[in-house]
């Protein structure tokens, strides 16, 4: 999975961010924009360790650089953009147990960090999972760090908040470092009461995609829905599917990963403090064991 940074001109922002978006729903490891003014070399990509660079140069087209192998080309936006957007692509995942687990893994100590959305599909994306990460070495910590949950079909989106701040989704949507801590456990699958609830205990309502309130609830196929303090969500639409650093997650694969997960939170306070201990993982040190002195 490539790295990809986007250099845009102030007036080709939107298309930049649309183009951001993209990338980042479709398993890309990373994808930023960053206006020229602050850098607008292929150099700086590189120190950043991107795998790509794409400069907007107009509302058609951009110019593709490749920075392994030094191959430039100027290509209309339509061929930069993925468009697999077809519903037997996806891998929905659909079972109570399954989605359960999910929300639990999401919210014990994880945090909402991203959001994008699309004509057809909403994709949210949350850092600190507890499913353990494969595709990382024996001596790294294995949390998940990101993990997208995305929805396709007839998707829907309202936040929730308690701010005084009107366009605090945007700038949460445009910058990477902003988090809000999902409430331990404080996160729901299909859960059409805990949505109304939900609906109910904030002030302020975001309406981001087709939402029409408990009329939307009563007929969405999949919710998902989450407290994090001052903020919260509903979302929903006709699939899920989960993706994140090794690709999309099948069904069966979100159980045995809790599972694993937690036997490497054990061998991680189990070995703590001496000289075979694991890397430092926020996740394990927030999840103390019942018997063990932080």
């Amino acid at each position: 999975m490539k790295k990809t940074l986007i250099f845009y001109k102030p007036e080709y922002a939107d298309l930049a961010i649309k183009l951001r978006d993209n990338y980042r729903a479709r398993d890309h490891a990373a994808a930023d924009i960053v206006p020229v003014e602050e850098h607008d070399d292929i150099e700086y990509a590189e120190e950043m360790q991107y795998d790509e660079a794409v400069f907007i140069e107009d509302n058609d087209s951009v110019t593709f650089h490749d920075i392994k192998s030094g191959f430039t080309n100027r290509v209309p936006v339509s061929d930069v953009f993925y468009n697999d957007s077809k519903p037997d692509s996806h891998k929905s995942i659909t079972g109570r147990d399954t989605l359960n687990i999910l929300a639990d893994a999401i919210s014990d100590v994880g945090s909402w960090w991203c959001w994008h959305v699309g004509d057809d599909m909403l994709q949210l994306e949350f850092c600190d999972v507890q499913l353990y990460d494969e595709t990382k070495a024996e001596k790294e910590t294995h949390t998940t760090g990101v993990l997208a949950v995305r929805f396709y079909g007839h998707v829907f989106a309202v936040f929730l908040d308690d701010l005084n701040d009107k366009n605090w989704h945007e700038r949460f949507r445009d910058d990477d470092s902003i988090l809000y801590t999902v409430d331990t456990y404080d996160m729901a699958f299909d859960d059409h009461k805990e949505a109304e609830s939900l609906l109910n205990d904030y002030r302020n309502r975001v309406i981001v995609k087709d939402f029409k309130g408990a009329e939307t609830l009563a007929t969405a196929k999949h919710i998902l829905c989450a407290r994090c303090d001052e903020v919260g969500f509903i979302v929903g639409g006709d699939e899920i599917e989960i993706a994140g650093k090794k690709g999309k997650y099948t069904e069966e694969e979100i159980e045995p990963l809790s599972r694993k997960w937690w036997e490497y939170w054990k061998d991680y306070w189990r070995l703590r403090g001496t000289r075979d201990a694991l890397p430092k993982d926020y996740a394990c040190e927030v999840t103390i064991p019942v018997n063990t002195e932080p």
